[in-house]
C-alpha cells in the first residue's frame, strides 16, 4: 500500500470529519468519512498495516477532539479513539475474507460494526478515566445509555454515507496499490 496516499486520505477525511460533514448533522449525528477510510484500508491491505495505520487514524482523532480538565482548561487525551480504532479494525481484519471486498455496499454496511466497536472502546476508556480524574466525560450531563443510543445512530448514518464515499474511494483503487493475492511464508 502507498502510506502518501493514505495520508493524502487521511487528511482529507479528518477535514471533512471536523468542518463539512458537520453541516450534514440530524439531531447531534454526522457520518464519520475517517470510519469509512479505516474500513475501506482494512479490507484490502496488509494485517500490519492496517493495525499500524488505524492507531495513527486514532491519534489523530483524539488530537481532533478537545476535552475539558477542571471546567475551563482545555486538553487533548490520546487513548480513547486510538484503541478503539486499533480494536475495530481487529473485528474487520477476521470478517474481510467473508465479504466481496471491492463492494461499496460492503464497505458501507462494515462501517457499522467497525463505528461501533470504535465507540465502545472510546466510552469505555473515558468512562474508566471518569472514575478518578477530575475531568468532565465528552458527553456531558448525558447518560452513558444516551451517548451510546447517539452513536448507534451515528454508526447507521456513516454506513449509509459510507455507501457513495466506498465507491469514490473504490475508484482510486488502482492508485493504492494494495498487495493482492500476496501470501506471507
Amino acid at each position: 500500500m502507498r502510506l502518501g496516499i493514505f495520508v493524502i486520505a487521511l487528511a482529507i477525511c479528518l477535514v471533512l470529519d471536523s468542518s463539512f460533514l458537520m453541516a450534514f448533522a440530524i439531531g447531534g449525528v454526522h457520518p464519520m468519512a475517517t470510519a469509512v477510510l479505516m474500513v475501506f484500508v482494512g479490507l484490502f491491505a496488509p494485517r500490519r498495516t492496517v493495525l499500524w495505520t488505524s492507531l495513527v487514524a486514532g491519534i489523530f482523532l483524539d488530537l481532533a477532539t478537545v476535552s475539558i480538565y477542571r471546567i475551563d482548561e482545555p486538553f487533548f487525551l490520546i487513548g480513547p479513539y486510538a484503541m478503539g480504532c486499533v480494536f475495530g479494525a481487529n473485528l474487520i481484519l477476521p470478517i474481510r475474507t467473508m465479504v466481496f471486498r471491492r463492494n461499496p455496499i460492503a464497505v458501507g454496511l462494515l462501517t457499522i460494526p467497525y463505528l461501533l466497536a470504535v465507540d465502545v472502546a472510546f466510552m469505555a476508556v473515558w468512562t474508566i478515566r471518569g472514575l478518578y480524574a477530575e475531568t468532565s466525560t465528552p458527553w456531558g450531563d448525558a447518560s452513558a445509555v444516551s451517548e451510546l443510543g447517539r452513536r448507534l445512530g451515528e454508526a447507521i448514518y456513516t454506513g449509509g454515507f459510507g455507501i457513495p464515499f466506498a465507491w469514490i474511494l473504490l475508484l482510486t483503487w488502482s492508485s493504492w496499490r494494495f498487495e493482492v493475492g500476496s501470501v506471507r511464508r
